[in-house]
């Protein structure tokens, strides 16, 4: 079993998800330019509740809390299958936001850079995937610049605000970052 850990980077802390996160992610979460590519916008704390819940204690995935300076700005998460490719075994797949205001400074790739980190030197994971829209340019550039390859990409099967979206699936395996 993975359990996560508080990861540490140059102006980032990422802490463990705990239910006293809730209201802070709502406040993040309510707002559609912070949570575009997670088609998901929350509309009560409760509604926020339900959709981290499985953080708590499923063991199939964990979540942080972003923090900067003692302030929340955002939510990485990890889940331990696949969700992009057919394999089994050794692979997980992530996603993160970050308040809009925060948006543009380096946050994301920082925090992503730690989880890759801490999911290749801590646990066994061998290949790490992510899903982008393709209208989200800032973070399939993130992506990229992180040394992740684009795979491959699905016409149309992003639903967002009623209308369908291309999608580009990234991974990168921990050969490529030794």
């Amino acid at each position: 079993m993975v359990i996560a850990t508080t990861l540490y980077t140059q102006r980032l802390t990422l802490e463990p998800l705990t239910l006293a996160d809730t209201q802070v992610i709502y406040a993040i979460a309510k707002d559609r330019q912070s949570i575009e590519d997670f088609q998901y916008v929350a509309s009560s704390v409760d509604d926020v509740r339900a959709w981290l819940e499985p953080s708590y204690h499923d063991p199939t995935q964990i979540a942080w809390i972003i923090r900067k300076e003692g302030q929340t700005i955002g939510l990485f998460e990890v889940c331990f299958e696949a969700e992009y490719s057919d394999l089994e075994d050794k692979v997980c797949r992530i996603g993160y936001f970050l308040d809009f205001r925060h948006h543009n400074q380096g946050y994301t790739m920082e925090a992503l850079l730690a989880v890759r980190d801490w999911l290749f030197r801590d646990t066994d994971f061998e290949r790490i995937e992510a899903g982008v829209t393709l209208r989200n340019i800032p973070s399939y550039r993130v992506l990229e610049k992180a040394g992740f390859t684009r795979e491959r990409i699905v016409a149309g099967n992003w639903e967002w605000y009623g209308k369908l979206y291309d999608s580009a699936y990234y991974y990168l395996s921990k050969i490529s970052t030794a």
